[in-house]
């Protein structure tokens, strides 16, 4: 590349390989497509943490997954507003629940946020997305409690 196409393109970052302008690399953020499945891992996990008391990995599942919708809202924005609503309306119950380590609490507001968020895909007409708890823990951990 010359420096004179470098100039009309703006900055440029190198991956060892190319160089890139700051709007091929805005290109290549993950959208939701990409974080939903990490997030449903975690959503996943927040549960079986849950069943086997294990409140901690529980809260760091919950914020690990919040986490990754927070950045979903940043190359996404189209969804910031809906999503944020979720964290704060839906997930709110869910981390009280865990806060007081409240399996019973903790459970129907697990349900009712992942009722919420199949009903969130709905009004985004992505109704064929239906997430579902698997019947069985992730088998990549240990849910059993560390103290």
């Amino acid at each position: 590349m010359t420096q004179e196409q470098q100039d009309q393109q703006g900055p440029l970052g190198f991956n060892g390989h190319r160089h890139f302008t700051m709007d091929e690399l805005a290109t290549l953020q993950p959208g939701l497509a990409i974080f939903m499945p990490m997030i449903g891992d975690r959503w996943w996990n927040v549960y079986y943490a849950a069943k086997e008391a294990n409140w901690v990995m529980a809260k760091f599942e919950l914020g690990e997954a919040i986490t990754l919708m927070q950045k979903g809202n940043q190359t996404r924005p189209r969804y910031a507003d809906a999503i944020n609503t979720f964290i704060e309306q839906d997930l709110g119950p869910v981390e009280a629940a865990l806060g007081h380590e409240d399996f019973e609490s903790f459970e129907a507001a697990y349900h009712n946020a992942t009722r919420r968020a199949n009903e969130y895909h709905d009004e985004f007409r992505k109704g064929y997305l239906v997430w579902k708890l698997p019947d069985h823990p992730n088998p990549q951990l240990d849910f059993t409690p560390r103290q």
